[in-house]
């Protein structure tokens, strides 16, 4: 599992990066449950066998190539 989190004007944004298997586990929903009671806005992303960096660094490219289009 993965979890990476910003924030941007005073909101907290946490993402979770995960496989099914990680996901059916207690102490996952346990852990997003926490977040969501903290006020946090929570992104669950549920891959498959992929490894976490690799789609880790496709999202942020992704985030930097909109954000260097944004005026």
């Amino acid at each position: 599992m993965q979890i990476t989190s910003c924030e941007i004007t005073n909101t907290k944004y946490i993402q979770i990066y995960l496989t099914e298997e990680e996901l059916s586990k207690e102490e996952t929903k346990e852990k997003i449950e926490e977040y969501k009671s903290k006020k946090c806005n929570v992104g669950v992303f549920v891959t498959g066998k992929e490894s976490y960096p690799e789609i880790l660094e496709k999202i942020v490219t992704k985030q930097v190539e909109l954000n260097t289009n944004v005026c």
